[in-house]
């Protein structure tokens, strides 16, 4: 029910009005909107956020976007004139913000309606409110390859050593005329390279690291050489109407040479049947090559319904972009994909994992999501007590969401029992290791899933925030550069380097670094030419308050560390505890980790720091820390 009353009508109205009168001008920000409405930036703050719950600067950033989706949808302009049209000065940016709000890029505005981007609701029972589009029904073809390419791999390297057997998968490349069928090639990429890696005798390069050689220009030998492999295997999808074409493409990567290629020719309805042709033609391979496990590992991620299977495709290819709306969007298609197939495990899974990433990130109600991922993790190994990515899930649940430590311990250590090469397992078990205060540990840890995910930017991010808790800030920022250097808008980088020059005490490059931030979102830009005078006439506390504002006024989670810590450098702990403790009664993202940072350590004795950490469950671990 809206309870707005006439006067906030009003005044949003009025908000809106000038916003839109300054459309274009992307300095027009908080202050700006101030000066117009003559009063101060703090009471707009307050107010629109009484009205509406947003920052000033998500409000002026929704009208934008808002505005740009129209203009999108008329056509008249491209993507890049309708970024400078509604006052955003980077294109790239404006995809980005655009595809976060409305979960698509902003290039596919005209085949999306109002409606296809409306949120979905989560109920007490986990069920949403809202069905989306259903993709065309697509084939199955993805199983039978893998198998006849794990055969074929391990068959001609059988007699080399173990080292020679590397292979990477390349993202196969969607040659159909409607890019709405994306999904299934990734899809068959990501499924692929999953199954050979079900292999012990081979070593398979990690979806996200190969994930840069999409549009790559590398010549086979060149990509060999980056990536430390000998094999690489590439391919294709195309579609016309009921006909789908899959062509596979098996390379000598050293010596740049083809050693094997096929193309399959389909009916959409011939899936199974391709299934047991290939199934045969490679039979007396596998079982001489494979051992039984391996066939049976490889065997059991067959679907029994090639409809049920393209839903999960989609669900899993929207879950990977991250964003919330996408995640909501992928979460239907698993829950279709088990109305159709029950017993689907790796739907299950899917669930389970999107319903974590949006619990975490606080999209949807903690309580009922975190439940919902667990009950979801629960039943795929109810069906296969061999998914690592469940146990890795039942775990961060436990951590997270219910402040079961040893329990978590537990669900890490299987995961990485039954899949030694599950990268997610690792990072999370790493993150685990770090809150509970065992550090060489958690090194071990995080280390082996930058092994694993050498491309991955959230390796060495958490590499980074375990050195910085151990006060190794030179190291931690080398690690935190590098992760940047992944992801170019992972902004808590640029935020913890900040940190660690200023526990450094180099102040200069501490102010270079937030300049760096400030220049980087546009909700900070307005500040960016305030750091060096408030430096030079007021000294540090005064950059590290206008910082502080700043961060309070967005109003959102991200880098929401930084407000306990920045007010703790303050001398404001009682601010610092009050929000510590309301991030602990809503079980903000990762609140353990948070009380771990050096900077609060000067709050370790207050007793309501202690009643915190009791809430937590986490007393033992912090008396081991202090001893």
């Amino acid at each position: 029910m809206n309870t707005n009353t006439g006067d906030d009508k009003s005044f949003l109205n009025r908000l809106s009005s000038i916003v839109e009168a300054n459309l274009s001008d992307e300095h027009f920000g908080v202050t700006e909107l101030a000066d117009k409405l003559r009063m101060n930036r703090s009471s707009v703050h307050r107010k629109l956020k009484s009205i509406t719950n947003k920052s000033v600067s998500e409000f002026i950033r929704e009208i934008r976007l808002q505005k740009a989706k129209g203009l999108l949808e008329e056509g008249s302009d491209n993507v890049s004139e309708v970024a400078y049209n509604v006052g955003f000065g980077s294109p790239s940016y404006f995809s980005k913000c655009f595809h976060d709000y409305f979960g698509y890029p902003p290039g596919e505005a005209k085949n999306h309606t109002k409606t296809e981007s409306d949120p979905i609701e989560l109920t007490e029972e986990g069920k949403t409110t809202k069905t989306f589009k259903q993709p065309s029904r697509m084939i199955l073809v993805v199983i039978a390859i893998t198998v006849l390419l794990g055969a074929y791999l391990v068959y001609q390297k059988l007699s080399g050593n173990p080292s020679e057997k590397s292979v990477i998968v390349l993202p196969f490349k969607n040659l159909s005329s409607e890019e709405s069928t994306q999904y299934f090639a990734d899809g068959i990429t990501e499924d692929i390279l999953t199954q050979l890696a079900k292999i012990s005798d081979l070593q398979v390069v990690s979806r996200t690291s190969s994930e840069q050689f999409r549009e790559t220009a590398l010549s086979s030998p060149e990509i060999a050489g980056k990536m430390n492999v000998n094999f690489i295997l590439e391919g294709s999808i195309r579609r016309q109407n009921d006909n789908v074409r899959i062509s596979v493409q098996f390379i000598d990567a050293r010596h740049d040479r083809h050693l094997w290629s096929e193309n399959y020719d389909r009916q959409l309805a011939d899936i199974f049947a391709i299934q047991s042709d290939i199934a045969k033609n490679v039979a007396k391979q596998l079982q001489t090559i494979l051992s039984p496990e391996e066939i049976k590992q490889i065997e059991k991620l067959h679907p029994k319904n090639a409809e049920a299977y393209d839903k999960y495709l989609m669900g899993q290819y929207l879950c990977l972009k991250r964003d919330s709306i996408s995640i909501r969007k992928g979460i239907e298609y698993f829950n279709q994909a088990l109305e159709i197939d029950s017993t689907y495990t790796l739907a299950y899974s899917g669930l389970a994992d999107g319903y974590y990433a949006l619990s975490f990130t606080g999209y949807i109600d903690r309580k009922i999501g975190y439940a919902r991922a667990y009950e979801m993790a629960e039943k795929a190994l109810d069906m296969d007590s061999t998914l690592a990515e469940a146990y890795a899930v039942l775990g961060i649940v436990s951590k997270f969401g219910y402040w079961k430590w040893e329990e978590a311990r537990k669900y890490f250590e299987k995961a990485i029992e039954v899949d030694p090469n599950c990268m997610v397992a690792h990072l999370y078990y790493c993150s685990f290791l770090d809150i509970v205060g065992e550090p060489d540990k958690a090194f071990e840890q995080v280390n082996r899933a930058i092994e694993l995910e050498p491309y991955y930017h959230m390796t060495f991010r958490m590499k980074g925030i375990i050195l910085c808790d151990e006060k190794r800030y030179e190291e931690s920022n080398e690690a935190l550069k590098r992760s940047y250097e992944l992801n170019k808008e992972s902004y808590y980088n640029y935020s913890r380097i900040f940190l660690n020059y200023l526990a450094l005490n180099d102040e200069a490059a501490a102010l270079e670094k937030l300049r760096e931030l400030f220049a980087l979102r546009p909700e900070y830009l307005e500040y960016k030419n305030d750091i060096t005078p408030l430096y030079e006439s007021s000294g540090i506390n005064s950059v590290l308050k206008m910082f502080l504002d700043a961060r309070l006024e967005l109003g959102n989670e991200d880098d929401h560390f930084l407000i306990p810590i920045l007010a703790t450098k303050l001398g404001m702990q009682n601010e610092a505890l009050t929000y510590l403790e309301k991030a602990c009664a809503e079980k903000t993202r990762d609140i353990p980790r948070m009380i771990r940072k050096p900077e609060l350590e000067v709050l370790y004795s207050n007793p309501r720091f202690v009643a915190l950490v009791d809430t937590m469950n986490l007393s033992p671990y912090f008396q081991k820390l202090s001893e």
